[in-house]
């Protein structure tokens, strides 16, 4: 009995990546809808989190409209911290919210051409 129990746990441990590269992925979804819509998603064994929504809106004329895309990311570094970060994209740009990022405090003067 004590054997099959070591056994065990050695195949546990020998099953586990044992470096990023040897990360796979546990959880894919890919679903793209009529409308444009679609909704992303990945998880890999390591850890890797990855979520990605998109609506598209059609303008009024043919090849005009817009596009909003929302998603977030989570990673854990090799110190055991973890990185989160979501994001909006829109007509207004690329918008990431983290703690990970720096946040600008200052002020920018801009000066007419």
């Amino acid at each position: 009995m004590k054997l099959l129990i070591v056994l065990c746990l050695a195949a546990v441990a020998l099953a586990r990546p044992q470096s990023e590269r040897d990360a796979t992925i546990v959880d894919y979804v890919n679903e793209h809808r009529e409308d444009n819509s679609y909704d992303f998603s990945l998880e890999t064994s390591n850890g890797i989190i990855r979520e990605e929504s998109g609506l598209s809106y059609p303008g009024a004329d043919p090849e005009t409209g817009s596009y909003t895309q929302s998603g977030s990311y989570e990673f854990t570094h090799p110190d055991g911290t973890i990185t989160y970060l979501s994001f909006l994209s829109d007509e207004n740009g690329y918008q990431p919210e983290s703690d990970a990022l720096p946040v600008f405090t200052g002020r920018v003067d801009i000066q007419d051409a």
